[in-house]
């Protein structure tokens, strides 16, 4: 009975830290600040998060954008970097191909960014859902071209996704950059936040750990059995 409890426990502290590994918070900042039009300097913002297991299994982000009426969500360049290295192009002048190099004409959005979703970049190719006011919104996967905002094309590599940060601590210092590149439109940026998945050691080594101590319980609870029976 002593050995199926401790079965039950070792199992069960496996799973409790299978939860651990799994659990995600989202935090949320909101800056409501202009973007400088036209200016590559762009904004800032910059939030510092404590508290997380040190390493980042992934990371989701969010963001909202809005624009005036004659503002192009073409126009806009949107980084994320991360405390610890990492670092991901979340916008790079969505929509920029060779035939048209203004990128997409709608103004702003209210969206979530995770891996393995739908191209922002190309976002028009989706069947887009846009809100009241006309703000681009849903899940959509991280721009991912660290190439110059100028020459900038849906055809170039995505190297910089949110998976640059994957097992990096995310304590640390956090900025979100937006810069608008082109004349013409104002914008703001209204809030943004981040989902962070983290863990400490996986739970496969905690239960190889626990299985192993008890195995070695166990040999030496046998040796102590045999040599009663042989004094005996």
């Amino acid at each position: 009975m002593k050995t199926k409890r401790m079965i039950n426990w070792i199992v069960g502290l496996s799973l409790f830290w299978c939860t651990l590994s799994a659990f995600g918070s989202w935090v949320y900042f909101d800056v409501n600040q202009a973007v400088p039009d036209n200016d590559p300097t762009g904004l800032q913002n910059t939030q510092t998060l404590s508290g997380f297991d040190p390493k980042i299994d992934y990371v989701e982000a969010y963001l909202k954008l809005s624009g005036s009426p004659d503002a192009f969500s073409g126009d806009y360049y949107v980084t994320l970097i991360g405390p610890n290295g990492g670092f991901s192009v979340l916008l790079n002048r969505v929509g920029r191909t060779m035939s048209s190099s203004l990128g997409y004409g709608d103004n702003g959005f209210d969206i979530t960014f995770s891996s393995g979703t739908n191209d922002v970049h190309l976002y028009q190719n989706y069947s887009p859902v846009f809100d009241g006011q006309f703000l681009l919104t849903g899940t959509w996967d991280a721009d991912g071209r660290n190439v110059d905002p100028d020459i900038v094309l849906d055809t170039d590599s995505r190297t910089a996704g949110l998976d640059a940060f994957n097992g990096l601590n995310p304590n640390g210092n956090w900025t979100l950059f937006v810069a608008d590149l082109n004349q013409n439109g104002t914008a703001s940026v209204v809030s943004w936040g981040m989902n962070i998945n983290a863990s400490i050691p996986e739970p496969a080594t905690a239960l190889l750990f626990g299985l192993g101590g008890m195995g070695a319980w166990m040999l030496r609870r046998n040796k102590v059995k045999s040599k009663e029976a042989m004094d005996d």
